[in-house]
């Protein structure tokens, strides 16, 4: 039975190389729809702005790929917003908050969990805010509360139109209070834009939650949009509303679709559609101004609004 012996040596370097050869193909060519678990083409789903071929829902993308495709030809110009304590509480549990946070800085290449960037929507000027809630949750302290006022302020130095695009769990719970009061100063930041006459616009993309819901909706002058009938947006978790109130909840409940019959939510468009209908929203309200400017150039070029004026027209 020699034989047998020598053939299994020859063979069985050949047969561990099959079986330990790696594959040359890419680790990341598919995707599934996180709304209806279709697999997905990845190349397909990008070239189709990263919503599913099959349901159209829109997935989660990062802020930088949403200003590519928000802006025209997907430029635009990054902000630095104030640079202030990522940890201002010493916050430890399994490991330190400042290592977290450290990671979470190298994976995405940004400093906190929102990014902001200015750019031309069909060739309007915009400030946008947009968040990361793959950056720890997407949660707001410190640093997301003051880059949403410094959004609010810049477009109000610049005579610029405000968009946010929230995408968060809420507060940060490792600030604390500090993160609770970033709620009345978001506030403060939209009634600041108010008081200019500049649109606010709150475009929720799925998820929202928490003391975002509870702050950044806020005023008679925000428009509220969703990028899908079913982004969630809610203040707690349905789990914690029944136990409370001790009643089933209705179906639907804290998608945009159920808030846009209660009134909450103005408008459904998706993502497809966010370009041609913010620059058209914007464009009416900045029409709206120059019938009102003795000079429509000069009106043109402060590219004054009103929010007012839109509801009332």
């Amino acid at each position: 039975m020699n034989w047998i012996k020598d053939l299994t040596k020859k063979l069985k370097p050949k047969l561990e190389n099959l079986f330990n050869k790696k594959s040359t193909l890419p680790d990341n060519l598919w995707t599934n729809c996180a709304s209806c678990s279709n697999i997905i083409y990845r190349e397909d789903i990008e070239n189709n702005l990263y919503c599913c071929t099959n349901c159209q829902e829109p997935q989660q993308i990062l802020p930088r790929k949403r200003f590519e495709i928000l802006f025209d030809e997907g430029t635009y110009e990054e902000l630095e917003t104030p640079r202030l304590s990522s940890d201002p509480l010493n916050w430890s549990d399994i490991s330190s908050y400042k290592d977290k946070v450290k990671k979470a800085r190298k994976k995405f290449n940004q400093r906190h969990a929102a990014l902001l960037a200015v750019g031309s929507i069909n060739k309007m000027q915009a400030v946008v805010y947009c968040m990361n809630q793959k950056f720890l949750g997407g949660s707001v302290g410190i640093e997301e509360g003051e880059a949403f006022v410094f959004a609010c302020k810049y477009a109000v130095e610049h005579n610029l139109p405000f968009i946010a695009f929230p995408q968060t769990g809420g507060q940060k719970m490792q600030h604390s209070a500090f993160a609770l009061m970033q709620m009345p100063k978001s506030i403060i930041g939209l009634q600041m834009l108010e008081e200019k006459g500049l649109p606010a616009i709150i475009m929720a993309t799925s998820p929202v939650a928490g003391g975002v819901t509870a702050s950044w909706f806020y005023g008679p002058s925000v428009f509220v949009f969703a990028e899908s009938e079913n982004t969630k947006i809610m203040f707690a978790g349905p789990g914690v509303i029944k136990r409370t109130i001790g009643e089933d909840l209705p179906s639907g409940f804290q998608t945009a679709g159920y808030l846009l019959k209660k009134g909450f939510v103005d408008r459904i468009i998706h993502r497809k559609n966010h370009r041609e209908e913010l620059s058209n929203l914007l464009s009416i309200l900045l029409n709206l101004e120059i019938k009102k400017a003795e000079d429509t150039t000069d009106a043109a070029e402060q590219n004054t609004v009103s929010p007012q004026q839109i509801i009332s027209a």
